[in-house]
């Protein structure tokens, strides 16, 4: 791994025309004010939000310590659970593992739940040279692939464009991946936000395999969590007939018991 994502422009590059670009300065200015106002709300409401923190690092340290025998367990489980673990050494390996168990199905599309894992690996990439088309179904992952972008922030790909750029990418791409955006569409949030569902829906319905990361994997039970805002998360993971999870091996706690601080976190 090279330490940026595929296509990624070097940093010095990359920021000598990010900082002159006034309207990308305008909506970061923008988007950040408003993420971290809604995040010193969300803390407020909780009394021992410290002391989860601290809970959440302890776990996190004693899981660590004792990592090996936790990946162990998860496999276990999971595999009585009726799933298949598939271990990957690095992103070469996990991108050749999901393109076999794509075309093991005989499928050439594939929808997916947000994940920084497979940004990271560069999976689209990998699943394109293979003749699989990945469709992203996360809203803000959705105006990356269809502006032919890069993410831009972890939990916020497309913080850096407007509502007036993504309505434009919507009108002028949507029809070559699919579903059409309507006619006369706005840049209001409730029409941007319909067009999307409306062309996702297509895809949700017609896909045989899906791919997700998961938030957290409980070496317990075998569970793996998906937290998601959109409803894209459950379609993704419910509707396909296979589910392909793609996951770091920090993502594991020990028991399920574990969640009640992470979650609360989260």
């Amino acid at each position: 791994m090279s330490g940026v994502f595929v296509g990624m422009p070097a940093f010095p590059e990359a920021a000598r025309s990010a900082v002159r670009d006034e309207r990308l300065r305008r909506n970061l200015r923008h988007a950040t004010h408003t993420i971290r106002d809604k995040r010193a709300r969300a803390v407020a409401e909780l009394a021992d939000w410290a002391e989860l923190r601290e809970a959440g690092k302890r776990i996190k340290d004693r899981t660590l310590r004792h990592l090996d025998a936790h990946l162990l367990r998860l496999e276990e489980a999971v595999t009585a659970a009726g799933g298949t673990v598939h271990w990957a050494a690095d992103a070469a390996e996990a991108n050749r593992i999901v393109a076999d168990l794509v075309r093991a199905t005989g499928e050439t599309e594939v929808v997916k739940v947000k994940s920084m894992a497979t940004q990271e690996i560069g999976l689209n990439e990998a699943l394109e040279a293979e003749g699989i088309r990945a469709y992203e179904t996360d809203l803000a992952e959705l105006i990356v692939q269809l502006g032919e972008d890069r993410p831009s922030h972890i939990l916020v790909p497309a913080i850096h464009r407007n509502r007036g750029e993504i309505r434009d990418i919507f009108r002028d791409t949507m029809g070559s991946w699919g579903r059409p955006a309507p006619e006369g569409l706005s840049d209001s949030p409730a029409e941007l936000a319909e067009a999307a569902r409306l062309h996702l829906r297509e895809k949700f319905l017609r896909a045989k395999v899906g791919i997700s990361g998961a938030n957290f994997m409980v070496a317990e039970t075998g569970t793996l969590v998906v937290v998601e805002s959109e409803g894209n998360g459950r379609m993704c993971l419910t509707l396909p007939e296979t589910l392909i999870s793609v996951v770091g091996i920090e993502k594991v706690v020990p028991e399920w018991r574990d969640l009640e601080v992470f979650l609360q976190t989260l």
